[in-house]
């Protein structure tokens, strides 16, 4: 696709004739596997963490937090009154040092209400380590790069925890959409917190996770079209 995609612009540009990437038949993209981790799990996660750590885990499966959003959560952007944080930066690596940067896309600047069990967990935090920016940083002060959280905080805790061994942290912002959903929260709402660009990108993820849809459209439609049936 990325060659067809050269092709064409060397077309467009009048360097080739014409592009050769014509009535070429791409392969279906493969599916996100979607991994759900129960509440008992994330909890057995979070209690595996390193305590200063643990917060993290928290934030992925009850705000949906990416892992580079989750590191580069800082304490301004955290509003405890209105029970809401704000999303507008995340920890990414430029030559090799990690440094702080706007998010991937537009729609991922965004707020996302808190669970009191998260606003508990971040409160302890902050009262504990007075982070003056960043949330979350090494023994040296530094912002954390996701290859060392991966390798040197998360995995310990995955083995120690007993979840599953494959698991990662995306799988906890899975676990948020597919909970929020479950609990009958809008899919339109669950999008918005989760950053996507369109809804239709967390129907084609997780619309499949809420069935119950279907009997409630049913139910509904019954009540409506019944009692006019019967009134007529």
């Amino acid at each position: 696709m990325i060659f067809s995609s050269i092709m064409r612009g060397a077309a467009r540009d009048g360097m080739i004739r014409r592009s050769p990437c014509v009535d070429i038949r791409w392969p279906e993209p493969d599916k996100t596997t979607i991994r759900l981790l129960s509440p008992a799990e994330v909890i057995a996660l979070y209690r595996a963490m390193r305590p200063e750590y643990a917060p993290l885990v928290l934030l992925g499966a009850m705000a949906g937090l990416r892992r580079g959003e989750a590191l580069g959560l800082a304490v301004d952007r955290i509003d405890f009154a209105e029970g809401m944080l704000t999303v507008d930066q995340q920890v990414v690596v430029i030559d090799r040092r990690p440094t702080l940067a706007p998010p991937k896309t537009r729609a991922s600047i965004r707020d996302v209400p808190i669970p009191a069990v998260l606003a508990d967990a971040l409160a302890g935090h902050i009262d504990r380590h007075k982070p003056e920016d960043a949330l979350f940083r090494t023994t040296r002060g530094n912002l954390i790069r996701r290859d060392y959280f991966n390798a040197g905080i998360l995995k310990p805790a995955i083995l120690a925890a007993g979840v599953p061994a494959d698991m990662t942290f995306h799988d906890l912002r899975h676990t948020f959409a597919s909970t929020a959903l479950a609990e009958g929260v809008p899919i339109s709402e669950v999008s918005r917190w989760l950053g996507h660009e369109s809804v239709t990108t967390t129907v084609d993820l997780y619309g499949h996770l809420v069935p119950e849809a279907s009997e409630r459209a049913r139910t509904a439609l019954d009540n409506v079209f019944a009692s006019a049936l019967g009134s007529a």
